[in-house]
């Protein structure tokens, strides 16, 4: 049985090589997925605001299939809407009291350039800051309690006393009165008197012949 050449092995494994080594080059490189490289808030961040929240990834995202949403501390789950256009940045509005006090997850799903769904949650702490102290009613001024200014003694107006009749001039003018009312009742006596006296003179002369009415 005749043999190869002794230089044909080594000269075949050698294109063997070098063919291996021209499909490795030559083959395109797997398909790298997005990645989360920032965000804000952070993970582990304490922020006192939040209106809105925002995602960066290390490459482009198709603008479809893309979901952010907002858990609270207690469980409470709210979507948030994308806000603006969709690079490898993406920003969401966070509604008011979606946020609560404490711990909150931010989720989110997105999808990169190459149609993988990428998943991932950021944690961070909400401290909203206390709202001042309203005053009580008790503590608050009242008008009503305001101190009044006191008049000067200037200005206080002496009280000028009234006229009051003296009891001479009240019983004159009660005498004038009764003098007033009792007048037509005197006129009248006097007048019935003369008319009286008038008759009985009269009646002595006819009754007398040696009278003057009698003498002839």
């Amino acid at each position: 049985m005749p043999h190869a050449p002794s230089g044909l092995v080594p000269r075949a494994l050698a294109a063997l090589a070098t063919v291996l080594a021209v499909a490795v080059i030559a083959a395109p490189p797997a398909a790298a997925h997005a990645a989360l490289v920032g965000s804000t808030p952070a993970e582990g961040d304490t922020v006192s605001t939040l209106e809105s929240v925002e995602l960066e990834f290390n490459e482009q995202l198709l603008d479809i299939g893309n979901e952010v949403a907002l858990e609270a501390p207690d469980g409470t789950r709210t979507p948030l809407e994308v806000d603006g256009e969709v690079t490898s940045t993406l920003t969401a509005i966070v509604p008011d009291g979606a946020a609560g006090a404490g711990t909150n997850l931010l989720h989110f799903r997105v999808v990169s350039a190459d149609g993988h769904p990428i998943e991932g949650t950021v944690t961070f702490t909400y401290a909203p800051p206390s709202p001042s102290p309203t005053p009580s009613a008790s503590e608050s001024p009242d008008a009503s309690e305001e101190p009044t200014p006191s008049a000067s003694p200037s200005e206080v107006a002496t009280p000028t006393p009234s006229a009051t009749p003296s009891p001479s001039a009240t019983a004159g003018a009660a005498e004038e009165g009764q003098g007033a009312s009792l007048l037509p009742w005197l006129v009248g006596g006097a007048v019935a008197a003369a008319a009286v006296t008038a008759i009985a003179l009269a009646a002595r002369r006819g009754a007398d012949p040696n009278g003057p009415a009698g003498q002839h």
